[in-house]
């Protein structure tokens, strides 16, 4: 699964954090404003969280 440079909407915004990046529709982006993104490594895996701060 590869994330296109660009995205086919103009409210779309491609935001980067940590290194990860997401497609935020503009309508939605408050709800990332204060969120810290949190990579956990455990026996199964990994996984990432969103978590509000």
């Amino acid at each position: 699964m590869a994330l296109e440079e660009s995205t086919n909407s103009k409210e779309d915004t491609i935001t980067e954090v940590d290194g990860v990046k997401f497609v935020v529709h503009s309508s939605q982006s408050y709800y990332f404003d204060s969120v810290k993104l949190d990579y956990q490594k455990g026996m199964f895996g990994g996984e990432y969280k969103l978590l509000n701060v």
